[in-house]
Formats: C-alpha cells, structure tokens, sequence
C-alpha cells in the first residue's frame, strides 16, 4: 500500500512539475540578472543612474525567486498530500520519503512516466503536438 502510494505520489508531482511554468519564471530571473550586471559593467551608466535602477532590477529578481519558490511548493504538494492519509501523520511520511530505496523509487518512476508523458505526447505543454506540420495544422 505504501509502495502505491510512492509511485502515485511520485507521478502527480511529476505531472503537476511538468505543467507549471517553472522555467519561464527562471528566464524572467535569470534576464534581470544579467541586465543588472550589464547597467553594473557599463563606464557609460552614471553611478546616480545605477543607484536608480538596480533596486528595480532586485525587486524583479526577488519577486521572481519568490514566485519560482511557490511554483515549486505548488508543484511539490502532490508528494507530500499522502502523509495527511498515513498513521502517523506527515513526519512519518516524511521519514518515509528520506529512505534510499524510497528516493531511487521516486526518481525511477518520475523518469519514467516523463520518459512515456513526453513520448505519448511529443511536445512539452504549449507547443504543437505530434504531427504538426507547418502552421499547426497537422500535416493537413
């Protein structure tokens, strides 16, 4: 029964993983950063201009690394749902999840299933299925 639960947690994480937009937020924190380094590099920026501009570019990058943290969280939660149905609550859930064999368990399965998901579909989510030629329109 737990072993099922593993596996079932592991394939909703994996799945909920899959469709969130983690890393259009990574992009978003990864541009803000490299334009906060090029206004630090430049000769051309006054430092008044600087000392301007670079809390804006933090407060982006902040707001983003937040956002990646609650996507992640949101993402994570279908691994951590089974511990509220266990005796013993979330730590032994927890406790569970720490074990060797556990971890190779949940790896393995989520490979796979992303393995077989990107497979059966072909494309990551919004973008164009199997078969799609030109303009989307499936080879029509």
């Amino acid at each position: 029964m737990i072993w099922l639960l593993v596996i079932l947690a592991a394939i909703l994480a994996s799945e909920a993983l899959w469709r969130l937009p983690l890393m259009a937020r990574v992009r978003e924190v990864t541009a803000a950063s490299r334009k906060a380094g090029r206004v630090l590099a430049s000769k051309r920026i006054s430092d008044h201009w600087k000392e301007r501009v670079l809390p804006a570019y933090a407060w982006r990058i902040g707001r983003g690394s937040v956002g990646f943290f609650v996507l992640l969280c949101l993402g994570l939660l279908p691994a951590a749902l089974p511990g509220l149905v266990l005796p013993g609550g979330l730590a032994a859930w927890a406790t569970l999840l720490m074990r060797p064999a556990v971890i190779a368990l949940l790896c393995a399965v989520s490979l796979g299933y992303l393995w077989i998901r990107s497979r059966a579909t072909d494309a990551r989510p919004g973008r164009a299925g199997a078969g799609a030629g030109a303009g989307g329109r499936g080879g029509v």
